[in-house]
């Protein structure tokens, strides 16, 4: 997907990672992006009536409308313009392979941002966001919320993380399938580097459960021209294994390969109305996060849509 860019450029990728407070940077890339987009109009700051919900275990007993279970023998829930924001998780990659970088940053560090900057955004358009960091096993699961101590919680975790191992993408997709709630969001972040059929078959499983999906691809400019030029010994990030290679030779395959590999990535997606996009770690993340906001709009418009059409067939 192409996303044309009317702002101006933000701060260098290489800029922010000299920064040690993962906060401070993460404020510093929403407050740029903030400062060229209106406020969003569906960020919640009315009180009208928007929709029912059907109850779930653990909603407030307060907000059932009793009226209404006394006519369909069944349990809603009253939401109100400034409840049908989004229930947003956020899985980060944290597998050895992010840890490559051809240049001043590395891919985990640019994707660790870029789901700090998420989360910061979320919180002040008042959205819930949750976290899932993983490598070949669960790092962290933080549930999404929306208050600003819960957003320190994800943070804070964010800021400990460190990548390592091997990936186990499928895994944290089937245990986060465990844990959703219905209608909500998830944000995948990873180089996508591993072995396909399994983990698109979780998030084909997400979508049809109603969720919004959207994958947001972590490369490294090099792993897209392979532009090495002397014979070395190559490493497997998270495998060890090591293979000496003459780029001039195997240049060309490599490249194919790759574009296989993503181009049925991207084919399974669009098919599956799965939002999908490729980010490289020297470009600033305001595309990224732009990106996101695109979806985010489009899927709260949708959701207020049917929840309206929802309301008067009850009625």
């Amino acid at each position: 997907m192409n996303i044309k860019d009317h702002t101006p450029k933000f701060i260098d990728p290489a800029q922010l990672v000299g920064i040690r407070d993962l906060q401070l940077m993460a404020r510093t890339v929403v407050d740029g992006l903030m400062s060229g987009l209106h406020r969003s109009p569906h960020s919640g700051s009315s009180i009208e009536f928007a929709q029912y919900r059907p109850y779930s275990q653990g909603d407030d007993l307060r907000k059932i409308d009793w009226r209404l279970f006394a006519r369909t023998d069944r349990l809603h829930i009253k939401q109100y313009e400034e409840e049908t924001t989004l229930r947003c998780t956020i899985l980060l990659d944290c597998s050895g392979s992010m840890d490559y970088s051809s240049h001043a940053v590395q891919k985990f560090q640019y994707a660790r941002l870029l789901a700090a900057s998420l989360a910061v955004m979320l919180q002040r358009q008042r959205d819930a966001v949750g976290l899932i960091a993983y490598h070949h096993e669960l790092l962290t699961y933080v549930p999404p919320m929306s208050n600003v101590r819960h957003l320190r919680r994800v943070l804070v975790e964010l800021d400990q993380i460190e990548a390592e191992g091997h990936t186990d993408t499928p895994g944290a997709l089937h245990y986060l399938g465990d844990v959703l709630k219905p209608r909500g969001m998830v944000v995948l972040i990873s180089d996508l580097l591993h072995p396909l059929d399994e983990m698109l078959d979780h998030l084909k499983s997400l979508k049809a459960r109603r969720q919004d999906v959207i994958v947001l691809q972590i490369s490294d400019p090099a792993e897209q021209d392979f532009p090495f030029d002397e014979s070395a010994t190559f490493v497997d990030a998270e495998t060890g294994k090591e293979q000496y290679a003459v780029p001039e030779a195997v240049r060309e395959q490599y490249l194919e390969n790759r574009k296989n590999h993503f181009d049925r990535i991207r084919q399974e997606c669009l098919a599956s109305e799965i939002d999908i996009a490729e980010f490289t770690t020297n470009e600033p993340l305001d595309r990224a996060l732009r990106f996101f906001l695109d979806n985010r709009t489009r899927s709260l418009v949708a959701s207020v849509g049917k929840g309206r059409s929802a309301v008067g067939g009850i009625r």
